[in-house]
């Protein structure tokens, strides 16, 4: 408890703990970017804040970067390697540290940086929707200049503030302990580079009732390195997404659909996407790309229901 003088008056305000978790790998300058906005964050006295980072490198290239963070960050840090490779593994290793302290985790990635304010306003939307878990916007900045026509690819849909959503996401979330805690289990270890663990997570986390809203004002900037910024990358996320949407379908659901449907619902992205490469004699390439990546989709879903799991994450974007 916190005691505050009002007066003549002393009123004992809770404290509330929050993890900032953060799972990193071979990201020294991002990981480096972010902390110093984590620095920046401006929480009220009613905030225990606490920052961990885990290095999923074994040779621990994040090691130097939180030791010397260390001097200046007002908040403390708490350092961790998972030497298992897997995006999974290391977040459920940030998970043991907090979960025994914490109220709150709060995920970001290591290529992102807060607003000032970032923290303090998913807290306040919490606690107006009695959320389970708030969820955020992610902003892209391009390090290098972005073609026009693909830098729409890389916003992400929002919403307004309060609004109830079905799932969430890692890059700016979020989420009671309590909740966690709860769950048969969390970050599925079988996803370890293929991505989608996280919404795997969530997707678990939402039918087992639990609420998560939206906050407008909450946002994180993503960097976006050039070597993301090309057609062929979109079409392998497309890919990548499609690939783990299958093991969501047969693992989360409360009814798995079908074999026979999952084959279905795969045709017809390929077949819908397909039809859409029409549209570039009116739509240009954007809306040719659209439907190249509806078809990178259903391919991935395809390659998934084979058994085949695409390792995006087996290769490093930025540093």
């Amino acid at each position: 408890m916190l005691g505050l003088k009002l007066g003549s008056r002393r009123v004992d305000v809770r404290l509330v703990k929050v993890d900032v978790c953060i799972a990193s790998y071979r990201r020294p300058r991002g990981l480096q970017r972010l902390l110093g906005g984590l620095g920046q964050l401006c929480v009220g006295p009613d905030v225990d804040l606490r920052i961990v980072v885990v290095d999923n490198d074994p040779e621990e290239t994040a090691r130097e970067v939180c030791e010397a963070a260390c001097d200046w960050l007002c908040h403390p840090l708490v350092y961790r390697t998972e030497k298992r490779r897997g995006i999974p593994q290391a977040r459920n290793a940030a998970l043991g540290v907090a979960l025994g302290r914490a109220d709150f985790v709060a995920f970001i990635d290591d290529d992102e940086v807060p607003a000032p304010d970032w923290l303090a306003e998913l807290l306040r939307v919490q606690r107006i929707y009695a959320a389970d878990a708030v969820r955020g916007p992610v902003l892209p900045v391009f390090e290098s200049p972005a073609p026009a026509w693909l830098e729409p690819f890389f916003d992400r849909p929002r919403y307004a503030t309060g609004q109830q959503l079905k799932t969430a996401y890692t890059h700016n979330v979020l989420v009671s302990t309590r909740a966690l805690a709860s769950l048969d289990r969390l970050f599925d270890e079988r996803l370890g580079l293929t991505g989608s663990d996280d919404a795997e997570l969530f997707q678990r986390f939402s039918l087992r009732g639990y609420r998560i809203v939206w906050a407008d004002d909450a946002p994180v900037q993503e960097f976006i390195p050039s070597s993301r910024v090309r057609l062929p990358w979109l079409l392998q996320r497309a890919f990548r997404i499609g690939n783990g949407s299958v093991f969501i379908d047969r693992h989360c659901r409360g009814l798995a659909p079908k074999r026979w449907q999952l084959v279905a619902q795969a045709c017809w992205c390929i077949a819908r996407g397909t039809a859409m490469q029409i549209s570039f004699v009116w739509g240009g390439r954007p809306a040719a790309t659209r439907g190249l990546q509806l078809v990178s989709f259903g391919t991935g879903r395809f390659a998934g229901l084979a058994g085949y799991r695409y390792e995006e994450y087996r290769r490093v974007h930025g540093a």
